[in-house]
Parts: structure tokens; sequence; C-alpha cells
């Protein structure tokens, strides 16, 4: 088969996708941040609030014992991770940091929550429910 160089397909195809990306790039730039100034960090185990931590103290590391295994907090620059963890996949730990109001990390198999919140006094409504 012989091609006969570019064809109209392959620019549109080029033209979207960028157009793609200059959205995304610009969704996390400039929308994600007008959500609110993050400044506290709560994690919950089992669905029930354990600690509240202030997003503006570094925290070198911070170990929650639940059930199922230990999970390693940390805090540093107004960000938060999960640091170490001893769940099989680590899907926490590799999830990295974390700064936006309304960012989760969640580790599944510990039924472990860190939520990233604000002082919003009017937080917004639910945009979905599950059973």
């Amino acid at each position: 088969m012989k091609f006969k160089g570019k064809v109209k397909g392959d620019l549109l195809l080029v033209v979207v996708l960028v157009i793609i990306g200059v959205s995304v790039l610009l969704y996390n730039q400039v929308i994600v941040p007008k959500k609110g100034q993050a400044t506290r960090v709560i994690v919950e185990i089992e669905g029930e609030v354990v600690q509240e931590l202030d997003l503006g103290k570094d925290i070198d590391q911070l170990r929650f014992e639940t059930g199922y295994g230990f999970n390693t907090v940390e805090i540093k620059d107004g960000k938060v991770r999960v640091a170490d963890a001893d769940c099989p996949d680590l899907l926490c730990v590799h999830t990295g940091w974390r700064e936006h109001v309304g960012q989760l990390i969640v580790c599944l198999p510990h039924y472990f929550v860190v939520k990233i919140v604000g002082d919003d006094v009017n937080p917004p409504e639910l945009d979905g429910f599950t059973y």
C-alpha cells in the first residue's frame, strides 16, 4: 500500500487532539483552582471522620492504623499524599500529591479516604447518589 502524503482527515485529527489538550490544560489551570482555597484535610476510616488536619502545617509522617492495615499521610507545602501503606496494589501511594478542593485519595482495601476541603460555608450540592 502506498500513501500519497497527508490527507484532510489527518489534519482534522491533529487539530481536534490539540483542541482537547488545550481544553484539559485550561480546565486544570483555570477552573479547578477557582473552586476555593484548600485549607483542611479530612481523614476518614470506614466512613467515619478520624482526624481533621490543617493543610497549611507541614506534617512529616502521620500513621493511621485500620483493622485492615496502615496508611501514612504526609502534608508539605499545602499538598497532601499517602506516603506509605501496606495494601497490595498501593494505588493510594501512587496517586501522589493532591492540593485542590474536592480531590480525594482512596485506599479501598483499608476503607481509608483522605479528602481535601476548604472553608466554603455553602458547599456545592451532591451531583449524584449511589445505593
